[in-house]
């Protein structure tokens, strides 16, 4: 049994082993898709709003415009204006015709929706030709409806267009599909609101591709490993398929060795087992020469307590039933009191010598002994010798003669001095205790860093976009002011010429303004939250300020799933306290909501509320999740326990809002959760955070 447990354990590990490393494959292929998805539809929602600040650009202006995104954008393999007013728009490159009449009946479906939703709308998949496709390849259109606005308002009048993008699905996927490859997978993309079985993108080879792959197939292979993207609302299947090569490990190869050394193991155990039981049978053969020897046991045990006597060993004896304790003169020694002081019968005299709060504990100790599996047992306790000095003693007892009934009535055992042991433990325990409130402030410092480090990325992502928008326009009227010298130089400049440059100046520098003052909101949110994370710097600020700055520095993020976060908080409530701290609870209350509350759900909701007497405020963060089951409840707060271990999880997060709540900022934490009605966090702060202890400020 014990060698098939050996097998299968090692079975174990090694599939865990794989399927750690192919979760971390699998966020990475994901990860990578879905940047260049991104991209690739935020440069067309770019295009979109060219195309609506700029509605009557000419032909050559729309093919400076779209040269530019297809050299920034690699996966955008032709672009079109599609004006509702005109009978033909633009395309570019204008070689590249035929996709906007192969794919219209596709096409007119999305742009039914994308004027629903007023975002991106990608249509299904259809073969088309491209510049980096050799014949026809899977290829998608992006479409986004184009407005015209309101002057006064900037509120949408009509409806003029739609910017139409053809996606090239191999391009889009040749990232993902070299991290696969790195690690030794194949990768297969698919459509699943489709009903056709052919894949989008696969790095398989048409001979390769088996039916264990197709969708919703009953014979899918167990090592392939399924994720989803959402990419303009179509819901895409990316499948990690291993190469044989990768599925042909060495597990097996080290099973078997474990196997048959187990056997190996067992025939052995079994030979001396059998040996075991002919000397046993011999044995009992010398039991007559045993009762022989036994006057001589008797003098070698006298003999043995006199060495016992010279090596400082204090040994007693204990009569439970005339409750009489005799004492070695190595006893008396140790305690300082001679015999003539304490008499032949110590007990009275050594319990009076046992510390107060030990008595207690040795008295149930005896009281026990009924009950005890066994002869042996042992305690300590701390005795108070003639000096008045405190020594610790180990006492190692034996229960040496029982009656009739099986109840003890004699023990013995020998006392240890362990003073110094004590104290030594006593100095390793307040330094564990040292070192566990420095782990603790290490984490919290190490979770504010990693909290920083997300709030930089996503502030970074989400000013790609105004960034982006503000160089494509400014690159837009560099070449506008070129045309227009030329015009001037040639002397061939028209007064409707003129105007319509000062209107497409001016309509650039409104686009350009709005985008660089969306830049400039960003980053003022993210340096004040940036300083509370990085320095934990106590200050007087605004509740309700500081939990905006706080949503808005998360919003790029957040906004990746489709949950919503609110805030319910009254101006004007001051704090002075430590808002870095305050923050990372609030990161990381929002963070477990989006990672366990809500897994599996579509829409999840956060609702945080904060509420102020005179010397007290009360935040609220309450979720319509799962809940927490009552088991996870009462271990959630333990360093290092988590129900993600393995999937990105440490286990160190509510264990750190804890320690920040109740030591840095001085207030309480209470969890209430029901499954299947989420969970409710009540906060209690005192507005004014207390002092740091003296060994803090020292520190």
């Amino acid at each position: 049994m014990s060698t098939a447990a050996v097998y299968s354990n090692l079975r174990e590990a090694e599939a865990l082993r794989i399927y750690e490393q192919r979760s971390a494959l699998a966020e990475t292929v994901l990860g990578a898709l879905d940047h260049d998805a991104t991209s690739t539809i935020e440069a067309v929602r770019g295009a979109a709003l060219m195309a609506e600040m700029q509605p009557a650009m000419t032909r050559a202006q729309f093919d400076l415009y779209a040269n530019r995104l297809k050299i920034a954008h690699p996966t955008v393999a032709a672009l079109e204006w599609q004006k509702m007013e005109a009978s033909e728009g633009f395309v570019f490159p204008t070689n590249l015709k035929e996709w906007t009449h192969q794919a219209r009946p596709l096409l007119d479906e999305a742009q039914k929706d994308a004027r629903v939703v007023g975002t991106p709308i990608a249509t299904g998949a259809f073969a088309a030709v491209t510049p980096l496709a050799e014949g026809a390849k899977p290829a998608v259109i992006i479409t986004v409806p184009v407005y015209q606005r309101s002057a006064d308002t900037d509120s949408i009048s009509r409806h003029i267009g739609f910017i139409n993008a053809l996606v090239d699905v191999g391009t889009l996927a040749r990232n993902a599909a070299y991290q696969a490859e790195a690690a030794g997978n194949e990768l297969i993309v698919r459509d699943r609101q489709t009903e056709s079985d052919a894949p989008l993108f696969t790095s398989m080879g048409a001979a390769a591709h088996t039916p264990g792959h197709d969708k919703d197939s009953a014979h899918r292979e167990s090592a392939d490993y399924a994720l989803e993207l959402n990419f303009g609302s179509r819901n895409w299947e990316l499948l990690l398929h291993p190469k044989p090569e990768l599925l042909n490990s060495g597990w097996v190869h080290q099973a078997t060795f474990a196997l048959v050394l187990g056997l190996l193991v067992t025939a052995l155990l079994t030979i001396l087992l059998t040996r075991s039981q002919i000397n046993r049978r011999r044995s009992e053969t010398a039991i007559a020469h045993e009762q022989a020897l036994r006057d001589e046991l008797l003098a070698e045990q006298y003999r043995l307590k006199e060495v016992v006597e010279s090596t400082g060993v204090a040994i007693w004896e204990y009569d439970l039933v005339h409750r009489f304790l005799s004492v070695s003169e190595r006893w008396h020694v140790v305690s300082g009191y001679s015999r003539e002081e304490l008499g032949d019968n110590v007990l009275t005299s050594w319990l009076g010598m046992v510390h107060p709060e030990d008595r207690p504990r040795i008295s149930a100790t005896f009281a026990d002994l009924t009950k005890l599996q066994g002869d042996r047992f042992e305690y300590e306790y701390r005795m108070r010798q003639k000096d008045g000095q405190w020594m610790w003693v180990q006492s190692l007892a034996h229960i040496v003669a029982r009656d009739g009934n099986g109840q003890p009535i004699k023990v013995a055992g020998i006392n240890l001095e362990v003073t110094q042991q004590k104290e030594a433990e006593i100095r390793i325990h307040a330094l564990n205790a040292s070192l566990e409130a420095q782990m603790q402030e290490a984490m919290a410092r190490s979770e504010a860093r990693a909290t920083l480090g997300t709030l930089i990325a996503s502030v970074s992502h989400e000013m790609a976009t105004p960034m982006g928008n503000s160089m494509m326009t400014a690159s837009t009227l560099v070449a506008q002011a070129n045309q227009f010298e030329q015009q001037m130089v040639a002397g061939t400049l028209k007064r409707s010429e003129l105007a319509q440059f000062v209107g497409q100046v001016q309509s650039g520098n409104e686009l350009l303004l709005r985008n660089l003052e969306r830049a400039v909101a960003l980053l003022k949110n993210f340096r004040q939250v940036a300083a509370d994370q990085a320095s934990e710097q106590r200050r007087t600020f605004d509740l309700q300020q500081g939990l905006r700055e706080i949503l808005d520095t998360l919003a790029p993020s957040l906004k990746r799933q489709s949950h919503t976060v609110l805030l319910e908080a009254p101006e004007g409530i001051r704090m002075d306290s430590y808002p870095g701290p305050l923050g990372q609870v609030l990161i990381n209350l929002i963070n477990n909501a989006y990672l366990h509350a809500f897994e599996g759900m579509e829409h999840g909701e956060v609702h945080i509320s904060a509420t102020a007497d005179e010397t007290q405020v009360t935040l609220v963060c309450t979720d319509n999740g799962r809940g927490i089951a009552p088991d996870t409840l009462e271990k959630m707060f333990q360093p290092f326990f988590s129900t993600r271990i393995g999937r990105g999880g440490t286990g160190l997060g509510m264990s750190i809002v804890e320690n920040l709540v109740k030591a840095t900022l001085g207030g309480t934490l209470e969890v209430q959760s029901t499954v299947g009605h989420g969970t409710t966090v009540t906060i209690r702060l005192p507005r004014s955070a207390p002092e740091p202890r003296q060994e803090e400020e020292g520190a």
